[in-house]
């Protein structure tokens, strides 16, 4: 058995890379906003692939944007 180093986010899930796991409490902090821009008319992105790609690309942006 070994011991590791995680990082648990608010929803309980847990992370072996720190970044990762701030990118996740970032979506998490943001969910509502994110998702509702989503489903929003101006929102140019309905597949669901470029959807996916929008939502990651936001919690990245707003991740790097509280730094």
């Amino acid at each position: 058995m070994k011991t590791i180093k995680a990082f648990q986010t608010s929803d309980g899930k847990l992370f072996e890379d720190q970044q990762q796991a701030e990118l996740h409490e970032t979506f998490l902090e943001s969910k509502q906003i994110i998702e509702d821009f989503l489903q929003d008319k101006s929102n140019p992105y309905k597949s669901v692939a470029q959807r996916g790609m929008a939502r990651n690309v936001i919690t990245h942006w707003e991740n790097w944007k509280n730094k």
